[in-house]
């Protein structure tokens, strides 16, 4: 599948990361005030030391990132904070226990998540064992247990239709390629890294030859499955780390990584050949024209996107089924 690229934390985690940060940090500002006032200094350091990690979060929310370790690191301060709290105050403090398991989902990756719930619920045991009395030691050890499986359970199914939400936005219906919403960022990313590390980056503007007269002569059912065929072939010819785009009605843009213009001719003219000798139609050849851009210094993704589409009008006005760089 072209969808598997992962590369960044998910805008999922990064934003239900920042709220929880955010509602943390208001939450238990007053509790610390507390702490103090009631000489709980250790609770008071600890709890301060949370909503550190707290802002902290905030900061990199902003920037759209997520840093996992520092969610571990909040976690076992949390961890500790309640155990710390339970031991010291009882049943007073066995509400911050559950909002924990719950909140665990939304800042830890899924996996994580159900880990840590589980040595949480182990360790936290014998602190209200000693801390409860037997009858609330039940009911606290019942709503954790409930809450901890509605987390996950909500969380999952809240995950999931997040990400199919997602992939709807980005994806071409016809084709099951990148549609033209995810190209500008895509392009920009890849002119960052050619900055940075000067890895090689190129892309292919490929048109499909005389699409207009098989729309016309065969019908538009006819014209869709050669579009749904195409998207195919070129999902197959492609790496994973490739992204491809349908960014018009028979255009398509491949953006291809760690490969120089000899290399990006080369790909384009066996991705020519896989096409003329494809059996889209039985009946008919289908060809391509393909104008290949390489990345060079100074170029902005306009500019990029512009040298590609010159040469591919000039692969069209040769005579098409050519490849032009």
């Amino acid at each position: 599948m072209q969808h598997s690229d992962n590369h960044k934390s998910s805008d999922f985690i990064i934003k239900s990361t920042f709220w929880v940060s955010l509602t943390a940090i208001l939450v238990l500002i007053p509790f610390t005030v507390l702490s103090c006032i009631g000489e709980r200094y250790l609770i008071c350091g600890m709890i301060f030391l949370i909503m550190a990690v707290c802002a902290i979060n905030l900061r990199l929310g902003f920037k759209g990132e997520y840093l996992n370790i520092l969610n571990l690191v909040g976690v076992v301060l949390l961890i500790i904070t309640s155990c710390i709290a339970l031991y010291q105050l009882g049943v007073v403090a066995s509400y911050w226990p559950i909002l924990l398991a719950f909140s665990l989902y939304f800042i830890l990756p899924q996996k994580q998540a159900q880990l840590i719930n589980v040595l949480f619920i182990i360790f936290i045991a014998p602190v209200a064992w000693y801390a409860l009395e037997q009858d609330v030691l039940i009911r606290f050890f019942a709503v954790l247990v409930a809450t901890s499986l509605f987390a996950l359970t909500s969380t999952h199914e809240i995950h999931k239709k997040y990400y199919l939400v997602k992939e709807q936005s980005i994806t071409d219906l016809m084709t099951g390629l990148y549609n033209r919403s995810l190209l500008q960022s895509s392009l920009e990313d890849s002119i960052h890294q050619y900055q940075r590390s000067n890895v090689d980056m190129a892309i292919l503007m490929i048109d499909i030859d005389h699409f207009k007269s098989i729309n016309d002569q065969l019908g538009h059912d006819i014209g869709d499955n050669v579009l749904k065929q195409t998207g195919t072939l070129l999902k197959n010819t492609f790496r994973a780390s490739d992204r491809v785009f349908r960014i018009g009605g028979e255009e398509f843009l491949a953006l291809i990584y760690n490969t120089d213009n000899k290399g990006a001719i080369s790909v384009a003219e066996k991705l020519r050949h896989a096409f003329e000798n494809s059996a889209i139609l039985p009946d008919r050849t289908i060809t391509i024209s393909v104008g290949v851009a390489s990345l060079t210094p100074g170029m902005d993704w306009k500019q990029w996107m512009k040298q590609g589409d010159e040469n591919l009008y000039k692969a069209k006005a040769n005579g098409r089924n050519q490849v032009v760089s």
